[in-house]
């Protein structure tokens, strides 16, 4: 008997934004692109909706996605649990738009998505994280080391 050998989707990139968009013609828009850092006004806040656009190769058949967020409080919200995702025949790479609606930020810290894609009995685990930082904080702390730096010049 031959052992077939699962080659592992290869996870390309993932792209945080505020909002993706199915466009006429079959284009994707992606609005509000960041990089890897969200500052929100206070910690908890609500966002609307937080959007991941992840793409990955070596891909073929049939698949189960799912998708979930971890907070820095280890506390994990499943966006997509086992969902069935058929790649058509002759495509070799898998794009995922997934929108975590409404998102809440319960702290600050370091998020982890984490991207579960199963092929029969072969599970395979794909990290992305994201920070999130409270601009109040970030306000607080750069006024004292204003007034820190103007009793130092004294």
């Amino acid at each position: 008997m031959q052992e077939v050998q699962i080659k592992a989707p290869k996870h390309e990139f993932t792209l945080l934004c505020d909002d993706i968009r199915q466009e006429m013609g079959g284009k994707t828009s992606l609005m509000g692109l960041y990089d890897h850092h969200i500052v929100v006004p206070q910690v908890p806040f609500t966002l609307p909706k937080v959007c991941f656009y992840t793409r990955f190769s070596r891909m073929d058949g049939q698949f189960k996605f799912g998708f979930s967020i971890v907070s820095p409080s280890g506390e994990r919200k499943d966006v997509i649990r086992d969902s069935d995702v058929q790649i058509p025949d002759g495509a070799k790479e898998g794009t995922f738009n997934v929108i975590a609606s409404p998102f809440e930020v319960s702290g600050e810290g370091v998020y982890e998505v984490i991207i579960a894609l199963t092929k029969g009995a072969d599970r395979f685990e794909y990290v992305y994280k994201f920070a999130i930082s409270d601009a109040s904080r970030l306000q607080a702390e750069y006024e004292k080391a204003m007034a820190e730096a103007g009793q130092a010049g004294n």
